[in-house]
């Protein structure tokens, strides 16, 4: 009888029982080993095997308990023979007996176990046919890995085929090996520069759902797919290891989705030193951030290269337990306490021997870890070369928006583009085929719309401004002030008349540095009629930032309302306000710029380095608000809000939008949004007020603007009895859900900063009359 003796735990084994303790009850710690046997396997036999290996190894009598908040373990009576084993199953009867099976195993999975004081491995022997069993073998991360439970399968098929009880006399190497090779470890100099190589990891991560990472979450589901053997082979010949282009790919596609230059892909490691640790049974596996980066130039192969590189420089510091290099790495933005949610394992254990006219393809399952949105799993089959990859994947990220069917597809192609075109850079790859980018390029681009190409931006106001003069085009919300077209065109032809004299015309910029208010439409248009293209500049910038604008755009004119140019702009530049232009001339402007000259140039922001002014002609915003006027039509009884800083493009078609249109704009008060954290909550004031009965229309970013601006839950508070609907512009399935339980109004998505192409993360909300 064995010595009951208390354990500390490992440190990879803290590490699990960390995870587990923050989710009780929950199977993300399981790991099974699953057997499809073909031809004439004797069960009882089998049974037996098993029983008599596990019996062998002490990790299958291990058991944990906590004291104090403070784990440990001890080892069971090895005279104990482990009631393992679940009833068998018949499954062969069933209409689908191969689905049933997987069913059943997926469920087999998915039990968890009761970690405290009990045994912590389970067996199942399903029968799919009468020449087909399956066995699946499970045990939990606190005791083994899955090298520990390949190791398990080939002693087990050994007890098989000698049909007798000589195994189970076999020494075996105990459980303490695993405890004292990790505690000599902790104490080596090794351990410390193993810290230091982990320090500078940056993570890339999905965002996650609300309660993702607890039981009872959005849960995890399994898809699979293989690579042939002829493809594997040629990636062989092209000089790659399989598992380094496998995760190239993978680096390589997701990179594109995070729109990133770098990903960090957790990746297991045997982490067994010597023959010792290799051949016991136990916990070693140890999963490591493996950092690819993605330069513009580089190919698969190149990245395949890379990982093979870091993989290697890895393999010398994998004993550090995950955990230690989060507290090594220390705590990242956010709060976040992970360095990857994707991990890759690339399984090919040691081929098992097997009796004649016995097949076995094997496979290792496990469920995502909470923490994880995608664990692949990529299994090298021993005979044919085939590679079977399963993609474990969490519910909230791959949903009907993102099927996990289009990620193993991408990758699919990309593998196919490594050995078909090895010299493309691996960001130019194709993620579809050729009859899908047609149908996608077909739908972004939409159908060839008429829209009228011979019309410049003031042109269409000046069509109105003709055809309804006393129609209200501008209110001042700070002020009050209210100016029809006729007066709005009036401004402008006296602005357009003093800088056309100053030498203004086509393609010439003018600096236009305001703040919103009731002048804005005025200059803005002004600059249009003569000829001129604007150039956004906000008063609030740095003056480095200004004087760059200024410069770099090479203005003609500075256009303020008071504000003054920083000091060192090029003093041949003339400095002009806006009301010193309202003194001359207010008739009509002889035409001077057409459709292909520039309306605006407007500088990206510069967070990627020097800021890059985009040149866009008169052409480009008709047709943009051409679209927008015909997906979401505005009229003479609309208002739109004018909130954003004329510096970013958004601005525009707040902008020209109801001027081409023959609506009006409501300026909102510098000082009327209120931002926390950069996120927009609210408005000081209603929209137009006194325009009681007309619809209001305002764009927002990916912001939660329900509560805040509303002041209630349906808008009335704030706009007069009128509600609106809203989404955060990021998730499209929770957007339509909020706005369907609003049940008014029109929330509609289009391109956010057009000069970064950033797509379809700007989301924008129309507040109309509710519809009765």
């Amino acid at each position: 009888m064995s010595t009951y003796r208390e354990i500390p735990l490992t440190s990879y084994q803290k590490d699990i029982w960390a995870a587990e303790s923050r989710a009780p009850g929950d199977p993300q710690f399981n790991v099974v080993q699953h057997e499809r046997l073909t031809g004439p396997v004797d069960t009882d036999a089998l049974h037996d095997a098993l029983t008599r290996t596990l019996l062998g190894h002490e990790a299958f009598r291990i058991r944990f308990a906590e004291r104090d908040g403070v784990p440990f373990q001890w080892s069971g009576d090895p005279r104990e023979r482990p009631g393992v084993w679940e009833p068998d199953e018949d499954l062969s009867g069933r209409e689908d007996p191969a689905a049933a099976v997987t069913a059943r195993l997926e469920e087999f999975l998915a039990e968890p176990f009761t970690v405290q004081d009990s045994p912590l491995v389970s067996a199942l022997l399903v029968r799919e046919s009468s020449a087909t069993v399956h066995l699946a073998l499970k045990a939990h991360h606190l005791v083994v890995d899955g090298w520990a439970l390949n190791t398990v399968s080939g002693q087990m098929w050994e007890a098989y085929a000698r049909g007798d009880a000589a195994d189970s006399a076999r020494p075996r190497l105990p459980h303490s090996v695993v405890v004292e090779a990790d505690a000599a470890y902790r104490a080596s100099a090794a351990r410390e520069r193993d810290l230091a190589f982990h320090r500078d990891t940056v993570p890339a991560l999905f965002p996650r759902s609300a309660g993702a990472e607890t039981p009872g979450g959005p849960g995890w589901a399994r898809y699979g797919f293989s690579v042939d053997a002829a493809l594997v082979d040629r990636i062989r010949e092209g000089g790659g290891s399989p598992f380094g282009v496998v995760a190239a790919a993978f680096a390589t596609y997701f990179t594109r989705v995070h729109r990133s230059e770098q990903i960090v892909l957790g990746v297991p490691f045997l982490n067994r030193q010597d023959e010792r640790t290799r051949s016991v049974v136990g916990q070693f596996a140890n999963s490591l951030p493996l950092r690819v980066d993605l330069r513009p130039d580089a190919s698969l192969p190149d990245l395949a290269e890379q990982v093979r590189t870091r993989t290697a420089e890895l393999r010398g510091h994998e004993r550090l337990a995950l955990g230690d290099v989060l507290r090594t790495v220390g705590e990242l933005s956010g709060g976040v306490r992970a360095l990857f949610d994707i991990t890759l394992s690339y399984v090919r254990f040691p081929a098992v021997a097997l009796p004649a006219g016995i097949t076995r393809v094997a496979s290792i399952m496990a469920p995502v870890h909470r923490q994880d949105a995608l664990a692949v799993t990529v299994h090298a089959d021993e005979g044919d070369g085939t590679l079977r990859i399963a993609l474990d994947h969490a519910l909230d990220v791959f949903d009907e928006d993102f099927p996990v069917a289009g990620v193993a597809e991408g990758i699919r192609r990309l593998l196919a583009g490594s050995v078909e075109a090895p010299e493309r850079p691996a960001l130019a790859l194709p993620l579809v085929g050729e009859e899908e980018r047609a149908e996608l390029v077909r739908a972004a681009r939409g159908p060839d719309v008429a829209h009228r190409t011979d019309r410049t931006l003031h042109a269409l106001f000046e069509e109105r401004a003709a055809a309804h003069p006393g129609r209200t085009a501008v209110v001042d919300e700070a002020t009050g002030e209210r100016i029809d077209f006729a007066t709005l065109a009036a401004r402008a032809n006296q602005i357009a008349h003093a800088l056309r004299a100053r030498g203004v015309g086509p393609d010439d910029r003018v600096a236009v540095l305001m703040r919103r208010g009731p002048d804005l439409p005025a200059a803005l248009l002004g600059v249009l009629k003569a000829g001129g293209a604007y150039v956004p500049v906000d008063p609030g910038y740095p003056r480095e930032r200004i004087s760059f604008l200024l410069q770099d755009s090479r203005a003609s004119v500075v256009l303020t309302s008071g504000e003054t140019p920083p000091p060192g702009m090029d003093p041949s530049v003339p400095v002009l306000t806006v009301r010193e232009l309202l003194r001359g001339p207010s008739g009509p402007v002889e035409p001077a710029a057409g459709p292909h000259h520039l309306a605006y140039v407007i500088y990206t922001s510069g967070s990627t380095g020097r800021p890059k002014g985009v040149m866009v002609e008169h052409r480009s915003v008709v047709n943009r608000l051409a679209w927008m006027q015909r997906r979401y039509p505005i009229g003479a009884d609309d208002v739109l809000l004018q909130k954003t800083p004329i510096s970013f493009d958004v601005s525009v078609w707040e902008l020209f939008w109801w001027a081409a249109e023959g609506a009006s704009v409501a300026l909102l008060p510098v000082l009327g949004v209120r931002a926390v954290g950069g996120r927009v909550l609210g408005v000081g004031r209603p929209v137009g007020a006194g325009a009681q009965g007309r619809r209001r229309t305002l764009q927002g970013g990916p912001v939660g603007v329900h509560q805040p601006l509303s002041g209630g839950r349906d808008g009335r508070d704030r706009f007069g009895g009128e509600g609106f609907r809203y989404g955060d512009g990021v998730h499209t399935g929770s957007l339509d859900r909020r706005g369907r339980a609003g049940g008014f109004g029109t929330v509609f998505y289009t391109n956010s900063e057009a000069t970064e192409t950033e797509l379809d993360l700007e989301c924008r909300l129309l507040l109309e009359k509710k519809k009765q």
